[in-house]
């Protein structure tokens, strides 16, 4: 059966003696009126959005001009670069074999590097620097040999990097052949031997016309620059060539910071720092010369110099138009007011007919007319209804004829309050206003289709219940024996309570053991409700305190393999609901993520607040309308398949092989979430885990059942504090909660990246909070690390489990300070100042 939304289109016009009333206080002159400014507003902001699109087209077709032109130019920097680094490995090796050789004098050395110069394109001159800087040889004379250099930044980085080889240096002013002075830019190259040693550098002296003539494709394109950036920003050629720029550092912050993150091209619109003119700026990294990165601007207002014709052109176009449709406003009034009279006549034939009928385009299906009896099926105002179409029709059309009616049954629309009315359609084609269109006639069924829809219930609850009795028989045996165990239980402690003279310790024990007898009992409550369907005993709960609770019993429970973590919102809201039946269901969800990952993996417990809204709940059946609190338990499992998805809340049904379950667990938490007036739904997929979703509406009222325990001082700092944790859910609410703490919080993924962040950093940290099992290095390694090399910084451990890491003989080492998962904020303070102030 499928489902249609209808909405219904506004009503057509009135009879004439309605609007006879209406004539004096809304006359047609009016109406016209109305639709030119409704015309001048709709076509004005349309207009407007068209032309904006079109600025953005033009920016983004410039931005890919210009990063097409980066792209050349960058291809073209790149074989001027590597001419030049051959050129010097040229002289390099020619050094090496003259030095080691021993015909290493400044005459033949001079007409070697004059050789090179000569034969390179773009070289001016080449110097060699000697290991401590000094220049040794100059192929154009003698002009700098002796002069001291190694005050150049690259001299003592190449003195340093023994892996660097070859880069572009700053450009100065320098002395060229023929005496005049010039921009010039250094290219220098490593002089190394054979095992290493640092001989000294090879500088080549490159005219800077030579990009000129490398870069003479954009002579075309208005206001367009190209610049060679090194990665501090600074300018290493640019065209045309502005003297003020060469050397400087001009990029912006943004295209450094993306540059600093590896990406090899990008286009941004920016702000002149100079001129403050807004300009696109394409950049493009060098193949093989990362350091280097070719960067092509245009200013912007260049760059909508043809778009601003354009909005000239349709403005002024749209403003004559305005003119025309008024003038034809004022003709069109008359007619209307001819044309009104015989709609008022039509409407009152149609409004006649005592079925609901629409008539809707052949073609779109878009409903175009409707009468009254439709309005009253359907509760809609004339007002209210909105144009809808008629989707059951798509793929019936064809069938249709303009001499016979077709039947559809078994159809549903919804009505203006948002229920179902099942109908029953009779359409066939006619021709309506000179266009194909539909006439169909939509006759309510609800009430004989109610009767079998209950008839088709009633017989799958009684299914349900013959399930549910075989199930009842099971757990109300079991619980009935268990009650009696509990029962010599709890009458011995109150039995031992009632002595006097008992020490305050042992009756702080007797309490323990009374209220651990009490969960016990609500476990066996909650199986009674099962199976004799008994009342819930609902309270108002904390949710993220139960959560706390029981992720102490989880832990023992799972397993060392499995790992449990949680995120609990601040501030969550209160529900009304069974405690006890609520802990068993996370239990169960938890259990069943165990079985689901047999080598081990992690389980997530996460809460948050939400509202849902009236369409989510539409699509969830049994969702909760309004503020509710959700509850998310998910694994790293191997998920379940989505044939399975819609019978895993089956009583019997599991997905486990024969012998490793009973079906019944996933059933009970259906059972209980759904009697909570709640909300249970499952999302997986194969190999990727499943996450179970627990919607139970708010309770307005707050908690009255005292906390477990009062909270912990939340004292902070501004210590400076590293968190490795490698589930990154869990990392950045462990940082959050420091940050709002006040300290100073640094973060890493793994013990191995933690211990990177150590040694980067300017100091060592005051603190090291890092989770115990990770990946790679574990928490335990990185912190005997941090302890060898920084002893002054403290060490607190968070983790779910530490058996395998932290423990020997079954005990914590002695001095560990351990954060069990999961904890909470006031948790995390106390332990971080005791720990920070040697308590």
């Amino acid at each position: 059966m499928s489902t249609a939304e209808l909405q219904i289109p506004p009503a057509s016009p009135a009879p004439a003696a309605a609007q006879a009333q209406r004539a004096g206080g809304f006359s047609i002159t009016r109406r016209a009126g109305l639709l030119v400014f409704a015309y001048i507003l709709v076509t004005g902001g349309l207009l407007a959005g068209l032309l904006w699109q079109l600025r953005g087209e033009a920016i983004q077709a410039a931005k890919r001009e210009l990063g097409a032109f980066a792209q050349l130019t960058a291809g073209h920097t790149y074989e001027v670069a590597i001419g030049l680094e051959e050129a010097l490995k040229l002289t390099e090796v020619t050094l090496t074999v003259a030095t080691e050789g021993g015909a290493a004098d400044q005459d033949s050395i001079r007409a070697m590097l004059v050789d090179v110069a000569k034969n390179s394109r773009g070289l001016k001159d080449i110097l060699v620097l000697d290991a401590k800087g000094h220049v040794a040889y100059q192929a154009s004379g003698k002009t700098d040999i002796g002069a001291d250099w190694s005050a150049r930044p690259y001299v003592a980085r190449f003195q340093k990097d023994k892996a660097l080889q070859f880069g572009f240096g700053v450009p100065f002013r320098h002395a060229v052949p023929g005496g005049a002075e010039d921009w010039v830019i250094p290219v220098w190259h490593a002089w190394r031997k054979a095992d290493g040693e640092f001989m000294g550098l090879i500088v080549g002296i490159m005219d800077r016309q030579f990009f000129d003539k490398a870069w003479t494709f954009d002579s075309e394109i208005e206001g367009l620059s190209i610049a060679l950036i090194a990665s501090d920003g600074s300018v290493i050629m640019r065209r045309p060539l502005d003297e003020k720029l060469m050397g400087r550092s001009v990029a912006d912050p943004d295209i450094l910071n993306a540059l600093a993150r590896n990406r090899p091209s990008d286009a941004l619109q920016i702000a002149s720092p100079f001129d403050n003119v807004a300009r696109l700026v394409a950049y493009r990294r060098v193949a093989a010369y990362p350091e280097l990165a070719i960067f092509v601007t245009q200013p912007v207002p260049i760059v909508l110099a043809s778009w601003w014709r354009v909005a000239w052109v349709v403005g002024l176009t749209w403003v004559a138009a305005s003119l025309a449709l008024a003038l034809l406003g004022l003709w069109l009034r008359r007619e209307m007011k001819a044309r009104s009279a015989v709609e008022s006549r039509y409407q009152a034939l149609f409004n006649a007919i005592p079925y609901p009928v629409l008539v809707s385009d052949f073609e779109t299906q878009k409903i175009l007319a409707y009468n009254q009896a439709a309005t009253l099926q359907y509760a809609w105002s004339g007002d209210e209804a909105l144009s809808a179409d008629f989707a059951e029709l798509a793929n019936r059309r064809q069938e249709l004829s303009d001499t016979s009616d077709t039947f559809i049954p078994d159809q549903r629309h919804h009505n203006k309050a948002g229920g179902m009315i099942d109908v029953e359609l009779t359409a066939r084609r006619i021709d309506y206003n000179g266009r194909r269109a539909i006439l169909t006639v939509a006759v309510d069924v609800s009430d004989r289709l109610k009767a079998e829809r209950a008839r088709r219930a009633a017989e799958e609850q009684l299914r349900q219940a013959q399930k549910m009795d075989v199930l009842g028989q099971l757990t109300g045996g079991i619980a009935h024996d268990f009650n009696n165990i509990l029962m010599v239980i709890i009458d011995n402690v109150e039995e031992l309570a009632e002595k006097e003279g008992v020490e305050t310790d042992t009756r702080k024990t007797l309490s323990r053991i009374g209220d651990a007898a009490q969960r016990a009992e609500d476990l066996t409550r909650q199986m009674l409700a099962f199976s004799r369907k008994q009342p819930l005993r609902p309270r108002s709960t904390n949710v993220n305190d139960l959560v706390h609770d029981t992720g102490r019993l989880l832990r023992r429970t799972l397993g060392e393999q499995v790992e449990i973590d949680s995120v609990l919102a601040d501030d969550l809201w209160s529900v009304e609901v069974d405690p006890a039946q609520l802990e068993s269901a996370l239990v169960n969800l938890c259990l069943n993520a165990r079985d689901a990952m047999p080598a081990g993996g992690h389980v997530l417990i996460q809460t948050e607040n939400v509202s849902i809204g009236k369409d989510e709940a539409a699509r969830e059946p049994g969702m909760p309308v309004g503020d509710a609190v959700r509850i998310t338990v998910s694994d790293t499992g191997h998920g379940i398949p989505a044939a399975d998805l819609e019978k895993i809340f089956e009583p019997f049904f599991s997905t486990k092989g024969a012998g490793k379950g009973s079906g019944l667990g996933l059933s009970t938490v259906y059972g209980f979430i759904r009697q909570s007036s709640g909300h249970i739904g499952v999302v997986s997929e194969i190999d990727r885990g499943a996450a179970f979703r627990i919607t139970l509406p708010r309770r307005l009222a707050q908690v009255s059942d005292p906390p477990a325990r009062p909270p912990a001082a939340m004292t902070g700092g501004t210590e400076r504090v590293l968190v490795v944790e490698d589930d990154p859910l869990v990392r950045a609410s462990v940082v959050r909660q420091l940050q709002s703490l006040g300290y100073v919080v640094s973060q890493a993924a793994d013990g191995a990246a933690g211990l990177a962040t150590f040694q980067a950093a300017p100091q060592p940290f005051d603190l090291l909070l890092t989770d115990v099992v990770m990946p790679g290095m574990n928490g335990k390694a990185l912190a005997d690390a941090v302890a060898a090399r920084w002893p002054g910084t403290k060490i607190v451990f968070m983790s779910g489990y530490t058996d395998n890491v932290l423990s020997q003989r079954g005990e914590i080492d002695a001095g560990v300070r351990l954060l069990n998962k999961p904890f909470r904020k006031s948790d995390l303070a106390a332990m971080l100042r005791q720990t920070l102030d040697g308590a």
